[in-house]
Order: structure tokens, then C-alpha cells, then sequence
């Protein structure tokens, strides 16, 4: 579908469905020949999401965020918790050490909260 169909489909402008693929929201359309654009359910339910999370009051940085974890692979749950790797990262490039101090702090001060 063009970009306009997606932005019809997700009733909003072209205008933000183009600011969604900037800020690595929604994947960028594959192209299809020279005038049209390829996009497909994918954007549509990516698409619907965010603005789903929008209308809830999230900032579109936090969406982001959580969104990103979409595609992650989950390799722990315990405890309520679940952690996940994005995919395409290389093992190497983990420093579980400083990973693992962060998990602590952010479970820290959540669980702090009460």
C-alpha cells in the first residue's frame, strides 16, 4: 500500500506515519517501483499500536522504547520479570557486568517504590 493508504488506514496524516519511520517506530516502506510505496500489515499494526499507546497518555519516546522489545528475544523470566535481547546484537558486545548492575539498580528502585 503507499503511504497514503497507511495513513488512511490509520487515520491519521502522511505527515506523522513519515515522522514514525524517522524515529524508528514504524520500518521503512519497501519499495516497489519507482512511485509506489511498500507498505504492508506490518506497518499497519505497528502503526495502530503506537497511536493506541499515544491515545493512553505515553510520550512518544517511551513508545519507542517499549515497542522496541517487540522484536526482542526473550531469554529470562523470573519473578515477574522478563529479559530480552534484541535480536542482531552480538554476544561479545554485551558487558553483562554493567548490564547486570543496571538490572539490579532499576529493580531496586522500583521495588522502593512499593
Amino acid at each position: 500500500m503507499t503511504l497514503n493508504d497507511l495513513a488512511t488506514r490509520l487515520g491519521v496524516p502522511a505527515r506523522q506515519i513519515r515522522f514514525l519511520i524517522a524515529e524508528g517506530i514504524l520500518p521503512p516502506a519497501a519499495k516497489t517501483g519507482r512511485a509506489a510505496d511498500g507498505y504492508d500489515e506490518t506497518h499497519v499494526l505497528k502503526g495502530q499500536r503506537y497511536l493506541a499507546l499515544h491515545r493512553m497518555g505515553m510520550k512518544p519516546g517511551s513508545i519507542k522504547v517499549l515497542m522496541a522489545f517487540d522484536d526482542a528475544v526473550p531469554i529470562l523470566q523470573a519473578g515477574g520479570v522478563e529479559l530480552r535481547v534484541i535480536p542482531g546484537i552480538s554476544p561479545e558486545a554485551i558487558d553483562v557486568d554493567a548490564v547486570l548492575r543496571a538490572v539490579e539498580a532499576a529493580l531496586r528502585a522500583y521495588v522502593a517504590k512499593g
